[in-house]
């Protein structure tokens, strides 16, 4: 809609909240000429918001110019197509061609923001990875595999913001493991999510069990060659020299590496490596501590 005024057109912004549904989606994709490229991932991250029924209104509007050109939310829009299920959002219309340069620009609201929001201050980032990690660790040994075979398959915030209500524990665990994180530059999210996973294993023992690997870990005091915690423990040394560079092993491999050294030193094994073979042409099961 535009209005005139003293010879000049101007645009009348107008703003509504629409139950979307597929067919209004898919017929206001029509519009979208003038976008960048569409994300696949993102459709199927925002499908799984929108089949879990976690999606919520919000002010972050769908947005067309004068024309009804779409200039932003062609990925929110593409998922209800994709899913099949409505969703309430935020319609604005009238906006400048112009604007679409500066959308998406505002500073996005992490998971860390979210947790210090629910009082987690200090070690905030060091939960907010740990989630990350306990969501990742639950889907490989549900299926064998070190990765998420499917980009819809990864948490959204609201599954992250669930698993932590679920471990609290979280809270009191991160302090115990800074030390090795200070000495042996490990990473802090994936580290406090092993931490909090082993302790979850079925046995009376448990908690003294992982308190002296973590302990001896990071110490190192009157370990063997051949035993599995200095094994893992050489190879930490070595990996945290390389976090400068592109030749640090991946998250996935770190975690692994823990898992696979905790199972042999339970099982009393003496090893002369780690060893877990994840290659394009062999790919061991992922490991399943107990």
């Amino acid at each position: 809609m535009t209005t005139t005024t003293n010879g000049r057109v101007q645009t009348k912004e107008r703003v509504s909240i629409v139950t979307v549904t597929p067919k209004m989606a898919q017929d206001w994709l029509q519009g979208n000429v003038d976008n960048r490229n569409l994300r696949e991932a993102r459709v199927l991250n925002l499908s799984g918001i929108l089949e879990r029924g976690e999606w919520e209104l919000t002010g972050d509007a769908l947005v067309f110019d004068a024309e009804d050109t779409l200039l932003n939310g062609q990925h929110r829009l593409s998922a209800v197509v994709v899913t099949g299920v409505s969703a309430r959002f935020l319609v604005l219309r009238g906006v400048p061609p112009k604007a679409q340069e500066v959308m998406d620009q505002g500073l996005k609201r992490t998971l860390g923001d979210q947790l210090q929001r629910r009082g987690v201050s200090k070690y905030a980032s060091y939960i907010s990875g740990a989630l990350f990690w306990l969501h990742r660790l639950e889907y490989s040994e549900a299926t064998g595999i070190a990765h998420y075979a499917d980009p819809s398959q990864r948490p959204s915030l609201r599954q992250l913001l669930k698993l932590y209500e679920e471990n609290a524990e979280l809270n009191e665990e991160a302090p115990r493991i800074q030390p090795i994180n200070r000495i042996l530059k490990v990473r802090p999210g994936p580290t406090l999510a092993l931490y909090h996973r082993l302790r979850k294993i079925d046995d009376e023992n448990i908690d003294n069990e992982v308190e002296i690997f973590f302990e001896s870990w990071k110490d190192g005091t009157g370990l063997k060659s051949n035993d599995p915690i200095w094994r893992l423990r050489e190879w930490s040394v070595d990996d945290a020299a390389k976090r400068h560079t592109r030749g640090r092993a991946p998250d996935y491999r770190f975690a692994a590496y823990v898992i696979t050294a905790w199972n042999k030193w339970r099982e009393g094994e003496p090893i002369r490596q780690i060893k877990w073979v994840y290659t394009p042409t062999t790919r061991q099961a992922w490991p399943i501590p107990h």
